[in-house]
């Protein structure tokens, strides 16, 4: 990698929430400490239980973070996209990872050491304080899907996630299996195809190779947010 494309990668990870409020020279160190990686699709970054060494950021592609069941079947809880950090739990508590992750296309992570992010935040205050704050945001993300699993319907809990998913993304599709986006909202496999063919009847999506093509935008969002179109 050249000077020039590093620093262009790290421009782009800078300015991801917790990072960019930072003092100049609390941000400079950490960014100096991050190597890349990149990794095939259905790589695993992390294992529920180890101990963590490092936090990840989402330079391209996307990652899943997941459990699997005693039946050994995989159960999606989030996906994360550039330009996310994630892994801050364990590195804040010294504890072990909290899930599974692993890339569902072919991505390149950042990677940022636990020993350079504890060796910045002694010395700035501030870089706590913002890890502290992607915490919060991971955690209010979390309890926003709690609330949305117990008051919402299995349709309009799709509905809000794949609008959720193309806010962004700044796109018109979501590419996703129906088993998975059935996974991340509660329902089956079945239940997913039966409520995307309703949508797909009234002309509101489009179904594609392994995704979703959404043609009536603000259909989608009046079964969650309760307005007429």
């Amino acid at each position: 990698m050249n000077i020039d494309d590093r620093k262009n990668k790290l421009k782009s990870l800078s300015s991801n929430t917790w990072m960019s409020g930072l003092p100049t020279e609390a941000l400079n160190e950490l960014l100096t400490a991050v190597r890349f990686r990149n990794y095939n699709a259905n790589q695993c970054l992390q294992t529920k239980g180890e101990l963590a060494g490092v936090l990840y950021g989402v330079l391209s592609g996307e990652v899943r973070i997941s459990a699997t069941t005693y039946f050994g079947e995989e159960i999606v809880f989030t996906r994360i996209h550039p330009i996310q950090w994630f892994g801050e739990i364990a590195i804040l508590d010294g504890g072990v990872r909290t899930h599974d992750a692993f890339t569902s296309i072919q991505s390149e992570i950042a990677i940022l050491p636990k020993e350079s992010i504890i060796k910045v935040c002694e010395k700035h205050p501030q870089a706590y304080s913002a890890l502290v704050m992607l915490l919060c945001q991971h955690c209010r993300q979390a309890f926003a899907a709690v609330d949305d699993f117990l008051l919402l319907s299995p349709e309009q809990r799709l509905g809000k996630h794949i609008i959720t998913e193309l806010d962004s993304l700044e796109s018109n599709r979501v590419m996703i299996s129906q088993q998975e986006l059935g996974a991340l909202i509660g329902i089956s496999r079945q239940s997913t195809n039966k409520i995307l063919k309703s949508w797909e009847n009234k002309g509101w999506i489009k179904r594609v190779y392994r995704g979703i093509e959404v043609v009536e935008y603000k259909s989608l969002r009046s079964l969650f947010l309760g307005f007429d179109v």
